[in-house]
């Protein structure tokens, strides 16, 4: 008897096993990782082979296997409750591995959780728990009021920059870079590079159109290369049909994705990274060598460290760190291009005002300007700021919540812009209640908030700016086929983009490619 018990309590934790397994994140890293895949084969069939040799001495020791699948299911299935640690303060919401697989596959997760569970509830990362927080004042106040026991959480594409990369720091290193990096990103600086820009907008959108027989054809490389030209532009002062510009984006894509840092073999990732900042370095030296003849023009981000400090060159921290912006920034701002172009085709009727008001002499630029920001602003509350991340290195208290050490905070910033209360109508694409309209932080907060928000975020609007005015004005769209929005990595902290199935038709609005 209790032999068959033992039994009949490793097939049901088996079956719960294999429920896990077969779902989507699972199967989408195992075919990822072929390695990983090919090692639980032969160490399941391993497994299989030893337990068939013993044969009947395998009864000898299946009630103590029954009794550790015992122990471990049920300390998954107490961990897994809604309720575990909720008489020791902890907030509600599941700890369970499934849980853990859904936040990845569905879009709505988080904000399901925050109907169910109120503004603040656990979920973990795999093994890790997370305290999340699904109002947005109330987590900038956490943020603030808690500064203190709270740290950046790293990911590992920045340890190949000696000192980290600025996202990642903390304290005194963090106000230093920053100060240096956002004065040099300076608004006359991106004001400077905005022809150019819009210039390899126009170019890129001209040859999607040249290349669509009819059938549609996939965005996704004509937006890369706006992301990565006007990115090269800005930063290094790269002309935007610099010879370079096609090796230089292929190092980048040698670096792998910035948030699914395991795609790439290690020595990949160094060489390329050695590579670029070799070429940074080379470009920063020229700089230098204008500068001993006169004055350094204000024309890139690297120019304008060099004005304030030659020696910055020899920096290998900042150069890193110039290298790595525009790897995640070319990734961020890639993925606000693609909602851009899909929210245009499902709304053509937002391009066709500021179509019209590019024609009314009365309005002029300023008016197109207006509408183009508002398509941006109403773009990136639906899709394009989704979360800010700290680890928690003392414990904290959210209300009457406990957030232990080691915790993981996840402000759900995304989950916040849906408030009906502030956004009537919320899941309603709307560019028009940003007309006249100022939201304040604990309202709207896509570029995050304080010492560690993006100083970027002018750059970032004026190349989607570009975009949508662009295709407004000069092409007319059509979506071909479409289909749910995707996951770009395999992990929580992924960004969603648009479909990868998504075909756009593109002709010049004049009736022939430019």
């Amino acid at each position: 008897m209790e032999t068959i018990v033992a039994l009949l309590v490793l097939v049901v934790a088996l079956a719960q096993a294999v429920r896990v397994a077969v779902k989507k994140p699972v199967r989408s890293e195992l075919r990822a990782r072929p390695f990983l895949t090919v090692a639980l084969l032969l160490a399941t069939s391993a497994a299989v082979f030893m337990i068939l040799r013993s044969g009947p001495g395998v009864i000898e020791w299946l009630p103590a296997a029954g009794v550790g699948a015992l122990l471990l299911a049920s300390f998954a299935y107490l961990r897994a409750r809604p309720a575990f640690g909720r008489a020791r303060g902890l907030p509600p919401g599941s700890l369970g591995i499934s849980t853990s697989l859904d936040a990845i596959t569905h879009e709505d997760f988080y904000a399901r959780s925050a109907a169910r569970w109120g503004p603040v509830f656990k979920m973990a990362q795999f093994h890790r728990p997370v305290a999340c927080v699904a109002d947005l004042a109330l987590g900038l106040e956490v943020l603030e009021s808690q500064r203190a026991h709270l740290v950046q959480s790293p990911l590992p594409f920045g340890r190949l920059c000696p000192g980290n990369y600025i996202e990642f720091m903390n304290e005194e290193p963090h106000a230093r870079y920053r100060g240096i990096l956002r004065s040099a990103l300076s608004g006359r600086v991106v004001a400077g590079c905005r022809d150019g820009i819009e210039c390899v907008v126009r170019e890129q959108l001209a040859q999607l159109a040249s290349r669509d027989e009819g059938r549609g054809i996939a965005p996704e490389a004509f937006l890369e290369r706006i992301a990565v030209v006007s990115m090269l532009h800005v930063m290094f002062g790269i002309g935007v049909h610099d010879p370079r510009i096609d090796e230089l984006q292929r190092l980048f894509d040698d670096l792998g994705s910035p948030r699914a840092f395991s795609e790439r073999r290690p020595e990949g990732r160094v060489a390329a990274f050695a590579a670029l900042t070799g070429i940074v370095r080379a470009a920063g030296e020229q700089i230098r060598l204008q500068h001993a003849s006169g004055p350094i023009p204000e024309k890139s981000v690297l120019s304008e460290i060099l004005r304030a400090d030659a020696a910055h060159l020899e920096d290998e921290t900042l150069i890193g760190n110039l290298v790595l912006i525009v790897h995640v920034t070319r990734s961020n701002v890639r993925g606000l291009l693609g909602w851009i172009l899909k929210e245009h085709v499902d709304h053509p009727q937002f391009a066709q005002r500021i179509r019209q008001a590019a024609r009314d002499t009365t309005e002029g630029a300023p008016r197109v300007e207006a509408l183009a920001t508002n398509f941006v602003s109403e773009t990136l509350r639906m899709h394009q700021s989704e979360y800010f991340y700290r680890e928690v290195v003392n414990e904290i208290r959210i209300g009457p919540h406990r957030v232990p050490k080691g915790w993981l905070l996840r402000v759900c910033v995304r989950e916040c812009h849906d408030d009906p209360v502030v956004f009537p109508e919320p899941s309603a694409f709307n560019p028009e209640r940003f007309a006249g309209r100022h939201y304040s932080k604990t309202e709207y907060c896509p570029f995050g908030h304080g010492a560690h928000s993006c100083f970027g975020a002018g750059l970032a609007i004026m190349i989607a700016r570009a975009l949508i005015t662009a295709l407004a004005i000069d092409f007319d769209a059509r979506g071909v086929s479409d289909g749910p929005a995707e996951r770009q990595g395999n992990r929580h902290w992924s960004h969603w983009r648009p479909s990868r199935s998504l075909r756009v038709a593109l002709r010049s609005a004049s009736g022939r490619v430019q």
